[in-house]
């Protein structure tokens, strides 16, 4: 043991050793006897000096006399031990007396060592030793823990003991400060660092103290932390065991660790992952983790859950009249208007209970989300299906829609389309209720805005239908499915042909001939509309060229233009390219729009003028079914108004409807406009429509849509059996 002291201790080779001793004799003895055994020494031979010396001499070990003529050896220890420098500082005490109470008064005053005279050299120089060794031990020890606890400050963490036989609690500095625990902590208390908890966490924290001390396995728990400013802290445990010799658990260890930046950042990347930028609000992705695990939930006790879709109506205007910036005001303002009506919790509460075993907190009010750029979801996590809940919530919600926007002082108004759906059975799926709820929401559009609408098993048959005429739509023009038929116009006066209204068909080879409301709609969807406009365009005008040539008949030919034409197909382009090759003069041919072409493109006004002033003529066509404002119809370069059938079916004398058709005839004459009466196919609707002075009429009255076939052959009957001319469109 002397060996490895002398041989791995630079610290005790070269170590500083102030001698205290009186006697100048035995002072010189024992400096002397240090110095011999490689020790540098400084001898003093009063107490008063030792304070000065330890300060300028940094001794490594003290040899202090415990009786001094000026003042007692005991007395200087315990003032060394006051100063941070001799903190640590050996100190043997030499002393003639070997009674108990000065051995017990000098380590009460801080002695290391009691050595008694006269001095063994040999058994001194070795005791020096050991203690400077011991100090090396103990300076190496301080320094780890310092740098240990230096570490685990910046890394906020901290370890503490619970000793499981004595029921108490071993407590760092570092707990202290990350528990904000008092200095006058009671270390009995099994409690202390339960009652740190927040209250929800409690029960988790104790159970895994439990099952760690039970199972003798380590484990580890998060828990969230609430100091006096009511600011949110969150912390790991990591618990572990220490065994006797006797295998039974001696203590519980504990290491805490502050982990509140990486959960703000986990928070931070949650919100990335989960939420809508925007609003705020949950995204699909955390929309279908909560109602994937809300309908097992439901259907446990006999409910069900119920989503409710909302999709703006034509919101593109805003955004395209008003800008982007006034689109995402309304839509973060409805965003707060649907979680205040609905009554639901921040995003954050979901955020915060991703990693738990469910996100369905007690009571919990469901979720708004935002699916897709103007597309609202809502979720009632348990209802009865004839508690009609989600039919009130869907009323109360439309109802709210009657309160303006606001951006920038201006009130602006929209309204949506609600679509409803619930779910079947626990075994049903998120994806599966926003495929139907958003059929439901498809079904509501289709039957004009501001619609409520359930989901019924006869929408997926209505998709169906409806992807297959897609499809097939794609293939028609190429088999030459379609076939054009010719409507007449008469005139009201003369019984005149005045004209043809060109309308496509469809003939299916295997589905037979498909209504024209079954593949129109989806073709302008599609797009498709634009190829299969220009075909229509060409066909008539090639047919009513045929017809002009061939001396059978000169008048217009109307062909029906969609709002994807003027915007994507070039239209005018189009239209000169089509009577060039065909050789028509652009007096017989005349275009038919509805009043959603009017407002579909800002653009189509410019193109009308372009066109009228060619010589094309141009028809409104359904008047009365749109927005019938009359501010169309002084706007744009309108030649006809044709009045829709609605309006004309079973019309007489002194009836609203009569009222209506005699105000627009009045007003479309004064403008200079052509009325034309479409849908007539009694005697009494003729007179009636003669009676209100409208132009021209067109109807089963006098026909049917016909082939190009059967209008030559019925021009011919007609020349033959009525002499009533075919009126030129020159």
């Amino acid at each position: 043991m002397i060996d490895h002291f002398e041989n791995n201790s630079e610290l005790q080779e070269r170590a500083k050793i102030l001698v205290v001793e009186d006697n100048p004799v035995e002072n010189l003895l024992i400096s002397k006897m240090l110095q011999n055994a490689n020790f540098e020494v400084l001898s003093i031979e009063c107490g008063r000096g030792v304070l000065d010396s330890v300060i300028s001499y940094h001794p490594d070990l003290i040899l202090l006399d415990a009786l001094m003529p000026d003042i007692d050896g005991f007395e200087v220890c315990e003032l060394i031990r006051q100063q941070p420098i001799g903190e640590f500082i050996p100190v043997i005490m030499l002393t003639g007396l070997d009674d108990m109470a000065s051995i017990d008064r000098a380590y009460d005053v801080g002695a290391t060592d009691f050595f008694t005279k006269p001095i063994n050299n040999s058994m001194l120089v070795h005791r020096i030793r050991y203690l400077l060794r011991a100090r090396e031990i103990m300076d190496q020890l301080r320094m780890s823990e310092q740098s240990l606890a230096s570490a685990q400050r910046a890394a906020k963490m901290a370890h503490w003991v619970f000793d499981v036989n004595k029921q108490a609690y071993s407590l760092t500095a570092e707990v202290q400060q990350l528990y904000k625990l008092p200095a006058n902590y009671d270390n009995k208390d099994r409690t202390l660092l339960l009652q740190c908890c927040h209250p929800g966490d409690r029960a988790g924290f104790q159970a895994s103290i439990d099952g760690c001390l039970q199972n003798h396995k380590e484990t580890h728990i998060e828990h969230r932390f609430i100091s006096e400013g009511a600011d949110v802290r969150y912390f790991e445990v990591h618990l572990s065991v220490m065994k006797g010799g006797d295998g039974e658990i001696t203590h519980l260890l504990g290491l805490s660790i502050d982990i509140t930046e990486r959960k703000e950042s986990e928070q931070q990347i949650l919100r990335l992952a989960y939420c809508d930028r925007l609003t705020n609000l949950p995204n699909r992705y955390l929309l279908e983790l909560y109602v994937d695990q809300a309908i097992p939930a439901a259907h446990m006790q006999g409910r069900s859950v119920a989503m409710l879709g909302i999709d703006l109506d034509l919101f593109n205007r805003i955004n395209n009249s008003m800008g982007h910036s006034a689109g995402d005001e309304v839509l973060t303002q409805l965003s707060e208007r649907l979680v205040n009506i609905q009554g639901c919790g921040d995003v954050s509460v979901f955020l915060n209970t991703l990693a738990m075993p469910s996100m369905l907190g007690e009571g919990s009010a469901g979720m708004v989300a935002r699916l897709a750029a103007d597309t609202f979801v809502l979720v009632l996590p348990m209802v009865d299906r004839g508690s009609e809940q989600a039919e009130r919530l869907a009323d109360t919600i439309k109802t709210s829609f009657q309160s303006p926007f606001v951006y920038r002082g201006q009130e602006l108004f929209v309204t949506a389309s609600i679509g409803i759906t619930y779910s079947d059975s626990g075994g049903s799926q998120a994806a599966s209720l926003l495929q139907q709820v958003d059929l439901a929401i498809h079904e509501a559009k289709t039957h004009g805005h501001n619609v409520v609408m359930s989901y019924s098993g006869d929408l997926v048959s209505k998709v169906s239908k409806h992807l297959a005429i897609q499809s097939d739509l794609r293939k028609a023009l190429r088999n030459n499915e379609f076939q054009i038929f010719y409507q007449p116009k008469i005139s009201v006066v003369t019984g005149a042909v005045m004209g043809f209204e060109a309308l496509v068909r469809w003939f299916h080879p295997e589905k037979g001939m498909i209504p024209p409301d079954q593949f129109i709609t989806i073709a302008e969807e599609t797009g498709q509309i634009v190829e299969l406009g220009q075909w229509v365009l060409e066909s008539a005008c090639r047919q009513n060229q045929q017809w002009i040539e061939s001396g059978l008949v000169d008048v217009r030919v109307a062909v029906n233009v969609a709002a994807r034409q003027f915007k994507e197909g070039d239209l005018v382009a189009v239209v000169a390219d089509v009577l060039a090759r065909t050789g028509m003069n652009e007096r017989n041919l005349e275009l038919e729009i509805t009043e959603s072409v009017l407002i579909a493109d800002p653009d189509t006004g410019d193109h009308m003028k372009e066109l009228r002033a060619r010589g094309v003529t141009m028809a409104l066509d359904d008047f009365g079914t749109g927005y019938s404002s009359l501010s169309y119809i002084t706007r744009f370069p309108i030649d006809t108004i044709k009045i829709d059938r609605s309006f004309i079916k079973d019309i007489t004398l002194g009836s609203e409807q009569a009222a209506i058709v005699s105000a627009v005839t009045y007003l479309a004459h004064e403008l200079k406009f052509k009325v034309v009466a479409e849908g007539v196919e009694t005697d009494t609707e003729l007179e009636v429509v003669k009676k209100l002075q409208c132009d021209e009429v067109q109807g089963y009255y006098y026909c049917k849509p016909m082939s190009a076939v059967d209008v030559a052959a019925w021009l011919h009957t007609r020349s033959q059996s009525e002499p009533i001319p075919v009126e030129s469109a020159k």
